[in-house]
């Protein structure tokens, strides 16, 4: 029997993994933290600038499919220590003032380094680190504390860009920006592969890593489930917000002439955030279910959404509450999802099949959402903020729907079983009397 102390020996590891986990998206997402001063530097429009975030999204619905499978031939140390270099590299390629083919180039690479190549192996290095009885606390420190990295990171970006904007230009800021989060992905990377072990996997991890296999039954059985279609459909309601909120910051500083640097803040506040929303809705669905949280969350989304575009004459101080309100909503409802599973009777046995594909649908708005509000920007100017936030709002709406849906399908599932119970009892006493 393994000690149940394996995490506790492995918090080093763990600390290192969860920082390498949040710095290594800086690159592919902080030209949102400083959206017109990365359009204007660039010499883009706002539908090319979109296109980067469909390119790099394009690859992470591959690596939820596949990338497991190349976790499981390489290293993960080799694998992330390798990742974390070549990402840092592509940052260094940045610096070169690129056209925009080859920050299509770039944004490609980093797609393949950042979530194809690292994302999967981060998760199997995590399980690894930890016994069975340990997964869940493993993940929820990696998720709770990349949102801490992620805080941390924020001052100190703003504080980069701001100097070097004020002593030089808003380009010079950027390519600040840009040196800090290279220097430090190559660092980690070198990091990683020093201070990280191959560990063997536990026995119990084996074991789960057999029945989630590549397996074409097992994805025919999947597809089948009605709990499947109706999650997608929730992860990627919630998860259109998730990539819709970094639009924040050009609207903040196009609606309220704010500063580069004051815009920013107003999508970096999502990160202080995150730790709260994520633990509070967490505590608060197993203690109401986890639906009825979700209803609020989506409501205060949808609603907080709907005031942005009925409200033309808020001030500042307005949007930044409404914003922090959205954020609570959406990293409340985002953690929520996969722990819906259970419930809708999906078995362990092709739970792994089933994540991968709710993963790939739901996360299909990191691939549209940018595309699509860049060519609203593009057609409307700033008026097409007001059509994104409707769009939004819909969306959002639709999410409560699908709620409502799946809480029936719930306790169908529940009916059922109970069903299956009363059959059995009855068989034994039959049985019994005979």
């Amino acid at each position: 029997m393994e000690s149940t102390s394996k995490l506790r020996k492995n918090l080093f590891s763990l600390v290192v993994i969860t920082i390498a986990g949040a710095m290594i998206y800086g690159l592919p997402y902080f030209r949102s933290y400083y959206y017109d001063a990365y359009l204007t530097t660039y010499h883009l429009t706002n539908t090319q600038m979109g296109t980067f975030g469909s390119m790099f999204g394009i690859f992470g619905m591959i690596s939820y499919l596949f990338g497991g499978v190349v976790a499981d031939m390489v290293s993960p140390r080799k694998l992330m220590s390798t990742s974390l270099i070549l990402t840092g590299v592509g940052g260094f390629l940045h610096l070169m003032h690129p056209n925009y083919v080859m920050l299509l180039a770039i944004y490609a690479m980093w797609g393949f380094t950042s979530l194809f190549a690292f994302w999967p192996s981060l998760l199997k290095s995590l399980r690894e680190i930890a016994n069975e009885n340990e997964q869940s606390k493993a993940y929820g420190f990696m998720d709770g504390g990349r949102g801490i990295v992620y805080a941390i990171d924020g001052v100190c970006i703003v504080a980069i860009f701001g100097y070097f904007s004020k002593v030089s230009s808003e380009a010079a800021g950027l390519n600040g920006v840009i040196t800090y989060y290279s220097i430090i992905a190559v660092l980690l990377g070198i990091l990683v592969f020093i201070l990280l072990k191959d560990n063997k996997p536990s026995v119990e991890v084996e074991k789960v890593e057999k029945q989630e296999k590549f397996s074409v039954a097992q994805i025919v059985e999947v597809i089948k489930m009605p709990a499947l279609w109706i999650l997608s459909i929730i992860l990627c309601c919630t998860y259109v917000m998730n990539i819709a909120f970094y639009y924040f910051t050009p609207y903040a500083t196009s609606r309220f002439g704010m500063a580069a640097t004051a815009g920013a803040v107003v999508t970096i506040a999502a990160q202080y955030v995150r730790p709260v929303a994520a633990f509070t809705g967490a505590i608060f669905a197993d203690k109401i279910g986890r639906s009825k949280v979700m209803y609020v969350t989506f409501s205060l989304m949808a609603i907080c959404t709907l005031l942005m575009v009925i409200m033309g004459n808020m001030s500042s101080a307005i949007f930044i509450v409404l914003c922090i309100l959205i954020y609570l909503g959406m990293y409340g409802a985002y953690s929520l999802v996969f722990s819906m599973m259970e419930e809708g009777g999906i078995p362990i046995r092709v739970s792994g099949t089933a994540i991968g594909l709710v993963c790939t649908l739901g996360y299909l708005p990191e691939v549209i959402v940018p595309f699509c509000s860049g060519k609203l920007l593009d057609t409307f100017g700033a008026g097409g903020y007001r059509y994104m936030f409707i769009a939004i709002t819909i969306i959002m709406v639709i999410g409560i729907v699908m709620l409502t849906i799946w809480d029936k399908y719930v306790e169908k599932v529940k009916n059922s079983k109970e069903k299956v119970v009363e059959n059995e009892t009855y068989s034994n006493e039959a049985y019994s009397e005979v």
